[in-house]
């Protein structure tokens, strides 16, 4: 066994220190649960780095979310420090947006474009609905398996002229499935002339351009000379394409074809099964599980075994009993009742030490766990839910869209929310005082609280609180107001809570459920600037539209705060990759286990022969199963009934299975105790400059903003800040590889033509510095600095060697010198050089404005002082201290009216 090269306490096993030294053409790891997968890749990396002496520029690792990619970019911080932002570490999305942006010049949707995420995706088509010509063959609700059929199209490189002609030969009287094709051929177009991009197609764009080119194919294979691919289960025949055109000797892909759940998101289980034949490659298998007591690691492999490809054998690295468990019940009613007393009897008996050991995972929380929660409410056992879809029911999202709607009312019946309900008047989001909702109680039915415009009008119908009626009467201007001159839905948002006085409100209780209101209502302002940034005509009414016609999986779950000592309650899918002491798997039913899938309905069949690879083995949901007793540490418990809503559907046939074929029995038993451990994530806090500026600014604003997530609206000069820096990027690379600069051909590329200014800007700059500039060292440069659980992030204009011979680093500000000495760049570029100083030595500090091209220059600190103050921020941060800061910026503070400063 070698020592690890990140964690001085740990060895690796045999068979992982054969997969982290291997490095001698393509490499297959078939990781099991609980086999140190991302321990195998971190140290695979380090490896690469440390004892191969390998350029971190040449290393490319894929993961695939977000989450995951930034907690391996935490985890290899710690190992390898500043050369983790050399190396890309990156989803396949990301990637290919780099890809894109940065050979713009050499696709038709250059290098500035949008990204459409899921629900942004959405909107865009619902938006350009009649556009597409999707009203001539569908419904709006049914725009989301519209959706499906164009990424599917996508995924698998379909051309819709082709799918058209194969649909007219296969079904020539369905001139639904030809007009769709159509449709999707006019998405396609529509897309690239609004110069936006949905998740699909930024690989299909990719993988076209990495196919046509041949020089950016050998440049990117070059440049990535070791690629590792995460969760390769998970790729669909896109990425597996992309891969494919990218591999050079040293890709390595890490995976488990037992865990490959996610057929319905379009990833094929065939792409690990056969990565072995088609790439010639080496096969490692990561077999021992450190993560379950034995029986459980038993009882799982037996239940798997005969559906591998990959023929492996689960070996335990634990010991312990055979705490697998079956409980029966008569109906989901007696399962709730006999779950929560199960539950209780744990902690009683001293099995479990609180609550927080225990995980249910469901199917759909949405549709299969309200029994449960509401006897684990009758019985006060403390939990966590995530999956429910609830968002939408939450009072204080229910209420702020009210009374959004109140502000701006629908043009016809919208049987959703009842826009004239006076109750919504009464609740606590406005504060009423008693008395005044005593007054509400006695006004008819049908009188219009909205015809109240002064104080007279208001003590008329026994409304006298003048600060009730100071508030209603805001509203009722704010509504008349609205119907002569617009306003955007995120500013009657912020408008309406400081109206109401409902955030101040919640601040000052700081109670656990205040606190998660704020974390729903900053959701809503996040969804509501998603929605106007990519709606062509954002309006309240079509924003309410879009929640109700959500399908179900994209319904938003409620925000929650972690309380130790809480029952954690989710789907499947949402648990896959965590684990817990004690798993209970809730409502192992017949049609729920396995799903009946009865006569589903094809929207358009694709066929197989324009596929890139074939449809998935109909095993996923027997993988779904063993994903689920495979989260178990130390007691796993499943859960059967054969009755559901009152109707006799039997045990299901994977119980009978367990049964009968892994040797597991019927009823309850005693089970050791829980090994005690901490259950609390190891948190790597992550902050950068805006952050921190922020935070020095105002705390308070800081904890708006970062800690609870409101959106703050972006201005004018940000977002002409962000154009100038895509262009500047672009200049500067040109500049490093001394290639010619044409100034016109950048705007163009960056798509940034019609916008004034850019390019005269633009050119003034260039012309000012080309001879100023010897030496253009790094551009976009990133930066981690590691200080114990911190890492403080960021990313650097420009550094270049001026014509003096000094190395200079440079910030960019759009506006002019007068106007950035609030802006706090002497701190910026002060942390910047701080956050460099291992790898450069600074002779100038410089904030460059771009508006009137002067620079504002600083004299570097080679004692770094400023670290200490960055550090006493981070403290600060950790330690809770968000208390309200005066400052220039106040007046243009969305929360001046509830930090307590301004009156609030």
């Amino acid at each position: 066994m070698i020592r690890s090269l990140c964690d001085s306490r740990e060895e690796c096993t045999k068979t992982q220190e054969e997969a982290v030294k291997y490095n001698r053409g393509p490499l297959l790891i078939i990781a099991g649960p609980g086999t140190g997968k991302t321990r195998v890749l971190i140290e695979k990396v380090a490896y690469l780095i440390k004892r191969e002496k390998a350029d971190p520029e040449n290393i490319l690792l894929i993961t695939f979310t977000e989450k995951a990619a930034q907690e391996l970019k935490n985890r290899l911080t710690k190992c390898i420090g500043l050369d983790v932002e050399r190396m890309q570490t990156s989803t396949i999305h990301s990637f290919c947006n780099r890809i894109l942006r940065e050979y713009g010049e050499y696709h038709d949707l250059g290098a500035n474009f949008d990204i459409l995420d899921e629900d942004s995706q959405l909107i865009f088509i619902r938006s350009h609905f009649y556009r597409i010509g999707l009203n001539r063959y569908i419904k709006m609700k049914e725009v989301p398996e519209v959706i499906s059929f164009f990424n599917e199209c996508s995924e698998n490189l379909v051309d819709p002229d082709e799918l058209k002609e194969t649909l007219k030969r296969e079904h020539p009287r369905n001139k639904r499935y030809h007009g769709l094709c159509d449709c999707y051929k006019e998405y396609l177009n529509l897309l690239k002339r609004e110069g936006k991009v949905d998740f699909p197609n930024l690989q299909r764009l990719a993988v076209k351009l990495l196919e046509s080119n041949e020089n950016i194919r050998e440049d990117l294979k070059s440049r990535f000379k070791y690629i590792l691919v995460d969760e390769y289960q998970d790729t669909n025949p896109i990425q597996e394409r992309l891969f494919e055109l990218l591999a050079s000797r040293n890709i390595c892909v890490v995976g488990d074809e037992d865990q490959s759940i996610y057929a319905f998101r379009g990833s094929t289980v065939e792409n690990i099964r056969s990565f072995e034949d088609k790439f010639n490659a080496h096969k490692i298998i990561l077999d021992e599980n450190f993560r379950s007591r034995a029986g459980i690691i038993k009882i799982a492999d037996e239940f798997m075994k005969k559906n591998r490809h990959h023929k492996k054998r689960i070996k335990p690295k634990r010991k312990g009993g055979y705490d697998v468990i079956i409980i029966e019940s008569k109906d989901t009613k007696d399962e709730a009742r006999r779950i929560v007393k199960l539950i209780k009897n744990l902690k009683r008996d001293g099995i479990i030490p609180d609550y927080g050991y225990i995980a249910l995972l469901f199917k759909s929380v949405k549709y299969h766990a309200g029994k449960i929660l509401a006897e684990l409410e009758r019985e006060n056992i403390p939990y966590i839910v995530r999956g429910d879809g609830s968002f939408l029911e939450r009072d204080e999202i229910k209420s702020i869209l009210y009374f959004l709607g109140y502000l701006s009312p629908p043009r016809h019946n919208f049987k959703r929310w009842d826009w004239w309900n006076i109750s919504m008047f009464k609740g606590e989001f406005l504060g009423l005082s008693k008395k005044t909702k005593r007054a509400l109680d006695k006004l008819d039915k049908t009188f219009k609280i909205s015809s109240l415009l002064d104080e007279q009008s208001f003590k008329k119908v026994g409304i006298t609180d003048p600060a009730d009626i100071e508030k209603l009467c805001a509203l009722n201007k704010l509504r008349n107001e609205l119907k002569h001159e617009p306003m955007k839905i995120l500013d009657m948002f912020y408008r309406i809570l400081d109206i109401t006085g409902y955030l101040g409100r919640l601040i000052e209780d700081d109670s656990y459920k205040s606190k998660v209101k704020l974390l729903n209502l900053a959701k809503l302002s996040s969804i509501i600037d998603k929605y106007e940034r990519t709606h062509t005509k954002p309006s309240v009414q079509d924003f309410m539209w879009y929640f109700y016609l959500l399908p179900r999986h994209m319904q938003y779950d409620s925000e929650t705060l972690d309380i130790p000592g809480s029952v954690k309650i989710m789907t499947i899918h949402q648990a896959k990759g965590l684990e817990f002491p004690v798993v209970i798997i809730c409502s192992v039913a017949n049609e729920r286990f396995p799903y009946r899938k009865g006569n589903q309905r094809i929207f358009i069949p694709i066929p197989e022969n324009l596929k890139l690879s074939k449809n998935g083995d109909g095993d996923e949901e027997r993988r779904l199963f063993y994903v689920a007793m495979t989260r178990a540490q130390d007691i796993l418990i499943i859960s059967t009934t054969p009755r559901i809503r009152s109707r006799k559907v039997g045990h299901s046939p994977f119980i009978k299975e367990l049964v009968r074929e892994c040797e597991l029995e019927w009823g309850c038993r005693r089970v050791e105790k829980c090994v005690e451990r901490s259950l609390r994530e190891d948190e790597i806090m992550t902050v950068d400059f805006s952050s921190l500026y922020t935070y020095k600014e105002c705390p308070f604003r800081y904890m708006m903003i970062y800690h609870y997530g409101f959106v703050y609206p972006e201005t004018q000069m940000q977002l002409y800040g962000k154009i100038l820096h895509n262009c500047l990027e672009m200049l500067h690379r040109k500049m490093k590889e001394e290639k010619e600069v044409d100034i016109k051909e950048i705007v163009k590329t960056c798509g940034t033509e019609k916008i004034e200014g850019v390019e005269r800007q633009l050119e003034d700059y260039y012309r000012k510095n080309r001879d100023y500039i010897v030496e253009v060292i790094a551009v976009e440069e990133p930066f981690s600095i590691p200080k114990d659980d911190i890492i403080i992030k960021g990313r650097i204009d420009l550094i270049i060697k001026n014509r003096d011979g000094e190395i200079e680093l440079i910030d960019f500000k759009a506006r002019e010198k007068s106007g950035i000495e609030y802006m706090g760049v002497d701190f910026q570029l002060r942390t910047y050089e701080y956050a460099l100083s291992d790898k450069y030595k600074f002779d100038k500090l410089t904030a460059y404005t771009i508006a009137d091209n002067k620079r504002t220059s600083f004299e570097p600190d080679p004692e770094y002082k400023i670290k200490y103050e960055i550090e006493d921020m981070v403290d600060s941060i950790r330690m809770g201290k968000f208390e309200a800061k005066e400052t220039y910026f106040c007046r243009f503070c969305i929360f001046q009216g509830i930090c307590g400063i301004h009156g609030g």
